[in-house]
């Protein structure tokens, strides 16, 4: 088995204190430079009012003219004062682009289905499947249901079949590293590379977080693991270009099949669990597999796909 490959790490950023004392020295330089062209805009404003004043006082009596001229001195400063900013305003409106709007950071789109219950197995509902909102996936509480169906079928016909569970390795790091964003639309991607290596009547479903659950009719151990492998090795060599970084996960995954001893799919479940956890201990991006039970069916089913 292959070991467990590092997510790629963005670049380094500055240290902590070092953004923030940029961001003061921005402001203050921002600062000075509106009070000195405030400044000036009231300077240029008063001198024009004085100038029209100066000349309108020509037309007055001499006992007017100084008054006129600070009066006119002051209405062209408060005049600028106002139609500068508001000018500004208005070009700035009308002429210069808008922001530009940031593209979705996660463009999640949902899987086709997987499968219909219409297939050989019998164990989708056909008529109103429950799909997990973000992948497509089937859900949980349709997988717990579609699977008792089968279990009965199972029983009666004494077939081979297995169960995968699929966990994303250090999902939650990648959320942290990336955003949350980042770690849905990796979701997505490794459940269609998932569903891409299934037939169309084996039961793919999503527990919740970054796990997977698989049914496969008709598989035995052997069967099962080959599914688990090229399900593992898809994900391996699935690349995603996030913000200019090509983001990377791997999958462990625990396989059990289901035997004679087994009386309830809980206890299914419990193994292919326990089986996933020994993948985790073993160093993560591998496959193993629970103990072989009893077989329902002395001819080996394998997995035809």
């Amino acid at each position: 088995m292959t070991t467990d490959p590092s997510l790629l790490t963005p670049p380094a950023t500055p240290a902590a204190g070092a953004a923030p004392a940029l961001q003061r020295r921005r402001r203050w330089t921002l600062l000075a430079a509106g009070l000195v062209t405030g400044l000036s805009v009231v300077v240029l404003g008063a001198m024009v009012g004085h100038g029209l004043a100066q000349s309108l006082a020509g037309l007055l009596s001499g006992g007017l003219a100084a008054g006129g001229a600070w009066l006119g001195a002051l209405v062209g400063a408060l005049v600028v004062t106002v139609l500068v900013p508001l000018s500004a305003w208005a070009a700035i409106r009308l002429v210069a682009p808008g922001p530009a709007r940031r593209p979705a950071l996660a463009e999640v789109r949902p899987l086709k289905p997987v499968g219909r219950a219409a297939g050989a197995a019998g164990i989708a509902d056909a008529q109103a499947p429950a799909r997990d909102a973000l992948t497509g996936a089937h859900t949980q509480l349709h997988f717990v249901a579609a699977a008792d169906r089968e279990w009965s079928r199972l029983q009666r016909h004494a077939e081979d079949a297995a169960l995968l569970m699929v966990d994303v390795d250090h999902f939650k790091r990648l959320n942290d590293d990336h955003g949350r964003a980042c770690g849905d639309t990796m979701l997505v991607e490794i459940t269609r590379q998932a569903s891409s290596t299934l037939r169309p009547y084996d039961l793919l479903a999503r527990f919740g977080g970054g796990v997977l659950v698989v049914y496969l009719p008709h598989a035995d151990l052997l069967g099962a693991l080959d599914v688990a492998e090229r399900i593992r090795e898809r994900v391996a060599g699935l690349g995603l270009v996030w913000e200019g970084l090509c983001v990377k996960a791997t999958v462990s995954v625990g396989v059990a099949s289901i035997g004679a001893a087994h009386v309830a799919l809980d206890a299914v479940i419990a193994e292919a669990g326990a089986a996933l956890r020994e993948a985790k201990s073993a160093g993560r991006n591998c496959v193993r597999a629970a103990p072989i039970p009893p077989r329902r069916n002395p001819t080996p089913a394998r997995y035809a796909g």
